[in-house]
């Protein structure tokens, strides 16, 4: 997760009244771009099956979401280290994404909902990821007291974006048959207004060129402690979740949910997320960002054994609430360790490397593998749908093994204990 605001190696004050026009602009840019994934995520394979797809043609199709991953994220963070202004990329990205958006209307084969799936995430998947290391090097360079804002507090704007499609399929459809049409115009209209919003961003110059490249740097780091540990957990936690992203909305829909039932009890997951989100930091204080992390990998398998052992909508409902730590460990926890990690030269690169590996290599895999177990197992589609979620578990509980092992190997090279107030001094 990467972006530009590393200007230069000197950290550069950020005065307080443009502070907070910006921590505004941030804000609103990041609820508008999550609201890009409200409508992907809960979704994009409901319109799928609405096109005539198969759960299994649909698995692979997204697996074009890691195929995107591998190619993007590294690519724009070189933009985004040494070429151009984020408030210039981000609106550049968004843009890209609503065209992208449009094409899911024709995506009624397998390869056209393939090559669809590709295009958003190519876009959008680079686009969240420099949002948040643009964010966390916003904060560096603006922080001065106990009073400045912490990461989280930027990114729960998001998970708040992430639910408002749901609850405007409540409020304009309510119990009515939602079609992809509507779906795929919110897309467009959230896309480009997250677009409009990026263009009021906070400037910002890219680091000046150097003979190395950020993203070798960058994996330099990913294959020695602390790093490998984590980023190899946080790969075969990709993995299972992959899977568990197709799969899920349609587990939802065989157990009885309508398409607006789908959408609110996924979000109720995220409500939880923004319950949460403002302890994060005393959290991560308490506890240490290890042991965050590592919670936040142990819900997988937690959540999954107990769906797989009475899938109901009931028990859908009440194990939404592991939904926050997982968030909380895997998507502010980690970021906030990696950024503490490097420099202002390959800061973008480190995220976004971190998305390469996870959702790159995991999400293009891991569909595939969900497609293989739900096409290969007997009986209905739900015993199938339930077989894949299974696999979930068993991949999330493995990754936290390994990384509970590979953290008491790297003992000398323990994750930081310090909480997000660690970016504000980090220069």
């Amino acid at each position: 997760m990467s972006s530009p605001a590393c200007a230069s190696n000197t950290v550069s004050h950020v005065p307080h009244g443009v502070r907070n026009y910006s921590g505004l602009s941030i804000g609103l840019t990041y609820a508008l771009a999550f609201a890009t994934y409200g409508v992907l995520i809960p979704f994009i394979a409901l319109i799928f099956k609405a096109h005539g797809l198969s759960d299994a043609e649909t698995s692979v199709a997204l697996s074009a979401t890691g195929l995107a991953a591998l190619v993007a994220p590294l690519s724009f963070a070189h933009v985004a280290d040494r070429k151009l202004p984020f408030r210039l990329l981000m609106p550049a990205l968004l843009v890209g994404g609503a065209g992208a958006f449009y094409l899911l209307n024709f995506s009624t084969t397998p390869f056209s909902a393939f090559i669809t799936t590709f295009a958003i995430y190519f876009f959008l998947i680079p686009a969240l990821t420099l949002l948040d290391s643009f964010t966390m090097d916003f904060i560096i360079r603006s922080n001065s007291g106990k009073r400045a804002r912490k990461f989280e507090h930027y990114r729960i704007w998001g998970s708040i974006g992430f639910m408002v499609p749901s609850l405007l399929l409540l409020i304009f459809f309510g119990g009515n048959q939602v079609r992809p049409k509507h779906l795929i115009s919110m897309g467009i209209i959230v896309s480009l207004a997250a677009a409009a919003c990026a263009i009021l961003l906070p400037h910002n110059e890219p680091t000046q060129a150097k003979h190395e490249l950020p993203s070798r740097t960058a994996l330099a780091h990913a294959i020695r402690p602390p790093l490998r540990g984590l980023f190899l957990a946080n790969i075969i936690a990709g993995l299972g979740l992959s899977i568990f992203y197709v799969l899920y909305p349609r587990f939802l829909q065989e157990v009885g949910c309508s398409t607006v039932e789908v959408g609110l009890i996924i979000n109720l997951g995220v409500a939880w997320e923004v319950a949460l989100m403002p302890f994060a930091a005393t959290l991560i204080r308490l506890f240490g960002l290890e042991r965050v992390v590592l919670l936040g990998l142990l819900t997988i398998p937690v959540r999954l054994l107990i769906t797989c052992l009475w899938p109901t909508i009931t028990v859908a409902i009440v194990t939404q609430v592991l939904h926050a730590p997982l968030v909380i460990g895997l998507f502010v926890a980690i970021p906030i360790y990696l950024q503490t990690h490097a420099d202002s030269t390959f800061r973008h690169s480190l995220q976004s490397l971190n998305v390469s590996l996870v959702q790159g290599f995991a999400r293009f895999i891991g569909p595939g593998l969900g497609a293989f177990i739900v096409s290969t197992s007997p009986g209905d589609e739900l015993q199938g749908i339930l077989r894949a979620l299974l696999a979930t578990a068993v991949l999330g509980g493995c990754a936290a093994i390994i990384f509970a092992t590979s953290s008491r190997k790297d003992s000398r090279h323990q994750l930081s204990r310090g909480t997000s107030d660690g970016l504000q001094t980090k220069s």
